[in-house]
């Protein structure tokens, strides 16, 4: 199943696929079209019995060379009043999310994947075609790189208060720390924790990208991830994020280079986790959603 955060509403990205429909008054009875993922028009999706919902499976919208994976759902279940709490009620959230990696994941077995955010809605298929079509170059150039790839992340953790890392830089920052009394060094640490624990970030953070860039090869790209400085993994914070763009071929090689770099990451105190394949989503070109047309 993809990451959450890779599957959040589309509202919350700065780009891949926008949907054109907005929040507000929504008229009883009306429909949109739900995107999962664009893939090669000519693909073949065919579904596994019983891997999906039969309720909501996916339909295959062809315009051009691409197709498009979409269903149609009821437009007051992404954009009524009530949507903002509604896509923050895990109840009511995780099992179409759960809906939607799923349909990617089977995707990702017919065709390059161009993957859409959560609750990507077109107002009707006519208006999804235009978008298929008016960024069906952009789509073909990127299905032809990223046939038989999937993306890969790499998470690098870190302890950045304990004792020795900081007494370590401790030494290193203050020339006369070796000179000083223990207790000393005691009120020292708890003056200058808050500046010694940002520069032992900034050292770990640029030790995880550096190993993180050892992984090419068996990863043909990479993207650094953003994340918030207060993450937590464990009792560790996180101090690195990374995609990896790997061949199917090279998952194997891609776990064993991960195994061999954890012994050089452990001697600096970080910790390496892979999770993964999913459909490229960090490696999406941007695919802006077309203007309205003007009212007459």
């Amino acid at each position: 199943m993809a990451a959450p955060d890779r599957l959040g509403p589309a509202a919350s990205h700065g780009e891949g696929v926008w949907g054109e429909v907005a929040r507000g008054d929504v008229a009883p009875g009306a429909h949109a079209v739900y995107l999962y993922a664009l893939i090669d028009g000519a693909a073949c999706f065919m579904e596994a019995d019983g891997e999906l919902d039969p309720s909501v499976r996916p339909i295959v919208h062809r315009a051009g060379p691409i197709a498009a994976l979409i269903s149609v759902v009821p437009l007051s279940d992404y954009c009524d009043a009530e949507a903002a709490s509604r896509l923050r009620d895990l109840a009511w959230l995780a099992p179409r999310t759960m809906h939607h990696a799923a349909v990617l994941r089977r995707a990702m077995q017919c065709s390059p994947v161009y993957p859409a955010p959560f609750a990507t809605l077109f107002a009707s298929r006519d208006s999804l075609s235009a978008f298929m079509l008016a960024h069906a170059r952009t789509l073909g150039e990127f299905f032809h790189a990223v046939a038989g790839m999937a993306e890969w992340e790499l998470k690098a953790s870190a302890c950045l208060d304990g004792q020795a890392a900081l007494d370590a830089l401790a030494r290193d920052a203050w020339p006369d720390w070796a000179r000083l009394t223990p207790g000393t060094r005691y009120l020292r640490l708890c003056r200058d924790r808050a500046g010694l624990v940002a520069a032992r970030r900034a050292v770990v953070h640029d030790i995880a990208a550096r190993l993180a860039a050892r992984l090419q090869p068996p990863a043909t790209a990479l993207r650094r991830l953003g994340f918030q400085p207060g993450s937590e993994s464990g009792s560790d914070a996180l101090v690195g994020r990374f995609a990896l763009l790997v061949p199917a071929s090279g998952a194997s090689a891609l776990a064993q280079s991960v195994r061999g770099l954890a012994h050089a990451a452990g001697d600096d105190g970080i910790k390496l986790a892979l999770s993964g394949p999913w459909p490229p989503f960090s490696f999406r070109p941007d695919l802006p959603r077309l203007p309205l047309p003007a009212e007459g």
